[in-house]
């Protein structure tokens, strides 16, 4: 991809699709209060397990509506001109943009290909666009390499928000210079 500064990659690691609608809905809830827009790539259906967690949590209705708005179904993305037309119609009416990735390591990487081929090809039109990318992996669908994924990504988000890795995983920028 090449050298914008506007497009930050996080991660979070999740055990359940409960757990990941919990993990990510203080983030989201934020993103909606300040306008942001929010597309979502999920390889699983999440619908049924934002309903369980929304119907247990105490929001006004105004709010709760707008987080259900969100996609939360699967989306099987088999073409790169999916993500562009989805991608470009969503950036062409917004200043900022949250991607949020759920799925296998497989579908996270191929998502990640075509936004990154997307990037590329648009790279010009981008530049005043400030895009966050978010891949949400389940911690039993992926092999030993944690290290790896977080190398991909400059932030990590859990429950708390979004951080810095070197935030969450104190000894990780030791290890990786070392």
């Amino acid at each position: 991809m090449g050298d914008l500064n506007n497009i930050k990659r996080a991660c979070g690691f999740y055990v359940s699709g409960v757990h990941l609608v919990t993990m990510v809905l203080p983030y989201i809830k934020k993103q909606i209060k300040d306008k942001i827009k929010i597309e979502t790539f999920f390889e699983y259906n999440l619908k049924e397990n934002s309903d369980i967690v929304l119907e247990n949590l105490i929001i006004n209705n105004k709010e709760k509506e707008k987080i259900l708005n969100i996609n939360w179904k699967n989306s099987k993305i088999k073409k790169y001109s999916s993500i562009e037309k989805r991608i470009k119609n969503v950036l062409e009416k917004n200043k900022e943009l949250n991607i949020l990735i759920s799925g296998s390591e497989k579908y996270i990487n191929e998502i990640n290909k075509m936004l990154d081929k997307f990037f590329n090809k648009y790279y010009n039109k981008l530049n005043h666009k400030y895009i966050t990318i978010i891949n949400c992996y389940e911690v039993t669908e992926f092999d030993d390499n944690i290290k790896e994924i977080l190398d991909f990504h400059e932030y990590i988000l859990n429950t708390s928000g979004m951080h810095k890795i070197e935030e969450i995983f104190e000894d990780y920028k030791k290890k990786v210079i070392n």
